[in-house]
């Protein structure tokens, strides 16, 4: 598996090189953003397009990880929980197998039956 994933990691990146390459031109512009607020309004600086597409893949890339990192978090917690469960548990079924043994077994009574 290991090795289909570095096969197709390195497919993706090859294929952003091409994409690079053939749109040479069109990423080399440069492009300025407008936020207008009806009261205000905000430009900002003239910024080549390639910058714009490798902030936005890199901010995509922080949120992902952030998630991933949140969700590894709350995993951690569920297992940390039902591992204090496990023990719980377990501790119980000690004392219970251990009040069974100490109790004294009787005999069942036979009853004879009547002729």
């Amino acid at each position: 598996m290991r090795f289909i994933k570095v096969i197709f990691l390195s497919l993706l990146g090859v294929l952003g090189v091409v994409f690079i390459v053939e749109n040479r031109e069109v990423l080399e512009r440069t492009v300025q953003l407008k936020l207008d607020l009806y009261f205000r309004v905000f430009h900002s600086a003239a910024v080549p397009l390639w910058v714009l597409i490798l902030f936005v893949f890199f901010l995509g890339v922080l949120t992902t990880c952030l998630y991933g990192l949140y969700e590894l978090l709350k995993q951690r917690q569920t297992i940390r929980t039902l591992r204090h469960n496990l023990e719980i548990v377990g501790q119980e079924l000690k004392r219970a197998s251990a009040a069974a043994a100490t109790e004294i077994p009787r005999e069942p009574e036979v009853v004879p039956r009547p002729e």
